[in-house]
């Protein structure tokens, strides 16, 4: 039967180690990793640094297997968040043959947000109405899976503060818009 967690080394010659069926742990010359994909994400995290000799050193990484998301999906989550700034909102961003939006069903107070998960999640928003943005250590135990996480702050500015990092499954590794978000091209302009 396969391991659900596999743990293996960054060695000269190539990962050693057998992989597990959910994520693997490495081990190379830069401290620990945690290693995972799924439909959506393949990403790299630093556990803990480290020094350790006669190993390999592992790079961080994410990768979204569909392309960047386009800037509008991410326009449109901040701007319906400062229409109502006085309040937190959670929007999620799913992959359903492209890219969509999703605001699902939920009670947003000026601290607070609950509301329903969604299938298909590839990025999380969640604002903090007129508080910085920062990830809260409620934010740490709710978002223990792997996918994008975004907090928005100081929706009452002009440009609120937007914070985000790729979760997987409780490490986290900070990424900037770019990584994220870009331009897509329609199939007609791509060929």
């Amino acid at each position: 039967m396969p391991q659900l967690v596999g743990y293996r080394y960054f060695t000269e010659t190539g990962l050693r180690g057998e992989s597990g069926l959910y994520y693997d742990y490495i081990v190379g010359a830069n401290g620990v990793f945690i290693r995972a994909e799924n439909r959506f994400i393949t990403a790299t995290v630093c556990v803990q640094e480290a020094t350790i000799r006669g190993l390999q050193p592992v790079i961080t990484m994410m990768h979204l297997k569909h392309g960047k998301i386009p800037w509008q999906l991410y326009h449109l989550a901040i701007s319906s968040m400062m229409m109502d700034a006085l309040r937190e909102h959670y929007f999620a961003i799913v992959w359903q043959d492209g890219y969509r939006l999703v605001h699902p069903e939920q009670e947003g107070t000026a601290a607070s947000c609950h509301y329903q998960r969604v299938s298909d999640t590839v990025m999380e928003f969640h604002s903090h109405a007129l508080m910085s943005s920062f990830f809260s250590g409620i934010d740490n135990r709710d978002e223990v899976g792997m996918a994008i996480f975004a907090v928005v702050g100081r929706l009452d500015k002009m440009i609120p503060e937007v914070e985000i990092r790729v979760g997987l499954y409780g490490y986290y590794d900070s990424l900037n818009q770019n990584e994220v978000f870009g331009d897509v091209l329609s199939h007609q302009q791509a060929a």
